[in-house]
């Protein structure tokens, strides 16, 4: 946290994923935005995390995740 001597804290959220195709982007974008203005208000560190876990979709959840952290 800025001007304390603790150290800021890195954050993961870690979110499971199952036939989410229709929202995951969206669902994405929220998080990564909240993650960003975290880092930016010094809440939490810069090295902070969203990882996302396929739990075994049938629909395009995971090529949909894939083609985000290409981007990202």
């Amino acid at each position: 946290m800025k001007g304390s001597n603790r150290e800021t804290p890195v954050l993961y959220l870690v979110v499971p994923c199952y036939n989410e195709e229709e929202i995951i982007l969206e669902s994405a974008g929220i998080m990564k935005a909240k993650i960003d203005e975290l880092v930016s208000q010094g809440a939490i560190h810069k090295d902070s995390r969203i990882l996302f876990v396929n739990d075994g979709s049938k629909d395009n959840t995971f090529k949909l995740l894939a083609d985000a952290a290409h981007k990202d």
